[in-house]
C-alpha cells in the first residue's frame, strides 16, 4: 500500500513538474536565441531594447484575469480552460515562429521584424497570464505537490538554458570579399534558430499533455484524501476549491495584517517610507527596474562587443541564477536589513557598470582583453543572482509580515519597476540613441 501511494506521489509529481515547464519556457528560449539574431534583423542591436518594451505590454494577460476573479468574486472556475489555452497556445505559436521569425515588413519605408515581435507578444502574454492561473489551479491538489510547482518553474529557465548549449552559438570572422574589403562570416551553429523554437514546440505540447492528463486523471487531489479519509461516512466532504480560500482570506485578512497595518496607518507618508515596510517596498520596485526592465535590454549593447560567444553563453549563464538564488533562499530565508541594503548596492554597483559596458560601445571597458570578457560576464552573473537573490528575500518578508496585501504590492510594484525600466531603456536606444553597435570587421583604436 506504502510502495502504491508512493508511486502515486512520483507520478503525480512528474505531472506537475512538466505540466508548469510550459510556464516561462518559450520567452527564455526567445531571449536565449537574440545572440543568433540579432545580426540578421533590421533593428540591429537595438532588438532586445524592443523586445523589453513589447514583453512588458503583455501584463495586460494579467490584468484581464484579475478584473474576472474580481467581477465573478470566485464563482468562476477559469484556471482549466485558461490553462489549456496558454499551452496551446504557446505549443502552435512557436511552431509558427520557428519559420516567420526571420520575415520582415515596411513600416513607414523601414523594414521591421513584425512577426517576431507580434509572436513574442503571444508568448509573452500566455507567460504572464500563466503566473496567475497555474498556481490557483494546483490548489486542488495536496500541498506536497506544491514541491513539484517549483521543479517545474525551475526547469523552465533550465531546458531553453541546456538547450542553447548543446546549439552552441557558431564564431563569427573576418574574410576579404575580392575588393580588399573585409566581411563578416558566421560559422552557423550545431542547430538552426528553427529547430531550436521547433524543440522547444515538443517540449510545451508534453506540458499541455501533462495537463490535459493531471485533468482526466484527477490523482492527488484534496477531494480524493477527504474519500479515503471519510468513505465510512454517508456524506463524501467536498473538496476546498480557491474560490472558497480566497473569500475566506479576504474576510480574515484585517485580522492577519491588524497589527502591522494599525501602525502603518498611524504613520505619516513620509514616516512609512523611511520605514522597514517602505524600504522594502522601494527595493522591490527599484529591482525590478534593473534587473527585470532594464538589463535585458541593455544585453547586446553591454555582451556583444567581447563576441558573440561571450554574449550567447553569459545570457545562458543568467538563466540560472533564479533558479539558483531560489534554492538559496530556502536555506536562507531572510537576512537582516542592513545585509540585504549591502547586496542592494553591490547589485546596483553590477547594473552600473554593465550599463557603463552598454554606453562605452563599441570601445567597452577592456574590450579587447581576455580579463575584459572575464569580468563582464562575471558581473552580469553576479547582477542576477544578487538582485534576484534579494527580490526573494523581499517576498519571504511580505509574505510572513503582510500576507496577501503584501504580495499584491510586491507583484504591483514588480510589474511598474519593470515597465519603467524597459520604457527607459527603449528611449534611450530607438529616441536618444545613446548606445553604438560594434563592427565585427572595423577595427577600432579603444
Amino acid at each position: 500500500m506504502w510502495a502504491k501511494l508512493q508511486l502515486k506521489t512520483i507520478f503525480v509529481s512528474t505531472l506537475v513538474a512538466l505540466f508548469v515547464v510550459g510556464s516561462w519556457l518559450n520567452l527564455c528560449g526567445v531571449w536565449i536565441e537574440f545572440p543568433l539574431m540579432v545580426n540578421r534583423l533590421p533593428e540591429k542591436w537595438a532588438l532586445p531594447a524592443t523586445m523589453g518594451l513589447v514583453s512588458n505590454l503583455a501584463n495586460i494577460g494579467v490584468i484581464i484575469i484579475a478584473l474576472i476573479r474580481r467581477l465573478s468574486r470566485g464563482g468562476v472556475t477559469y484556471e482549466i480552460p485558461v490553462n489549456i489555452c496558454i499551452l496551446t497556445t504557446g505549443t502552435i505559436v512557436l511552431i509558427v515562429l520557428a519559420f516567420v521569425w526571420h520575415k520582415t515588413t515596411t513600416i513607414n519605408g523601414s523594414p521591421h521584424s513584425s512577426y517576431l515581435m507580434g509572436f513574442s507578444l503571444t508568448l509573452a502574454l500566455v507567460d504572464c497570464t500563466s503566473s496567475v492561473t497555474f498556481l490557483p489551479f494546483l490548489d486542488r491538489y495536496e500541498p506536497i505537490y506544491m514541491n513539484a510547482y517549483f521543479i517545474g518553474e525551475a526547469l523552465s529557465n533550465l531546458l531553453p538554458a541546456l538547450l542553447g548549449i548543446a546549439q552552441g552559438v557558431g564564431k563569427t570572422s573576418c574574410i576579404d570579399d575580392g575588393n580588399g574589403t573585409l566581411t563578416p562570416y558566421d560559422t552557423p551553429p550545431r542547430f538552426s534558430v528553427q529547430t531550436y523554437f521547433l524543440a522547444l514546440s515538443v517540449i510545451m505540447l508534453g506540458s499541455l499533455l501533462s495537463f490535459v492528463t493531471l485533468c482526466v486523471i484527477r490523482m492527488g487531489r484534496k477531494q480524493e484524501k477527504n474519500s479515503i479519509d471519510f468513505s465510512h461516512t454517508k456524506n463524501d466532504s467536498p473538496v476546498v476549491e480557491l474560490s472558497t480560500v480566497e473569500k475566506t482570506a479576504t474576510n480574515l485578512e484585517p485580522v492577519e495584517l491588524k497589527g502591522p497595518l494599525e501602525s502603518e496607518n498611524r504613520m505619516t507618508r513620509k514616516e512609512f517610507w523611511i520605514s522597514e515596510h517602505g524600504i522594502y517596498l522601494f527595493l522591490c520596485f527599484w529591482t525590478s527596474i534593473l534587473i527585470i526592465g532594464a538589463t535585458p535590454s541593455i544585453q547586446s549593447y553591454s555582451l556583444y562587443p567581447y563576441s558573440i560567444e561571450v554574449y550567447h553563453y553569459t545570457i545562458i549563464a543568467c538563466q540560472f541564477a533564479y533558479p539558483l538564488m531560489s534554492l538559496l533562499g530556502v536555506f536562507v530565508p531572510k537576512l537582516p536589513s542592513r545585509y540585504l541594503y549591502v547586496l542592494t548596492v553591490i547589485g546596483t554597483g553590477l547594473f552600473g557598470y554593465t550599463f557603463l559596458a552598454a554606453k562605452l560601445s563599441p570601445c567597452s571597458p577592456l574590450v579587447d582583453q581576455f580579463i575584459g570578457k572575464l569580468v563582464i560576464s562575471t558581473s552580469w552573473f553576479l547582477k542576477y543572482c544578487i538582485l534576484f537573490f534579494i527580490r526573494i528575500l523581499v517576498g519571504n518578508y511580505f509574505r510572513h509580515k503582510s500576507g496577501h496585501r503584501g504580495l499584491f504590492w510586491f507583484g504591483f510594484l514588480t510589474q511598474i519597476g519593470s515597465l519603467i525600466g524597459a520604457v527607459v531603456i527603449y528611449l534611450f536606444t530607438d529616441h536618444l540613441k545613446l548606445f553604438e553597435q560594434r563592427e565585427v570587421c572595423l577595427s577600432y583604436s579603444c
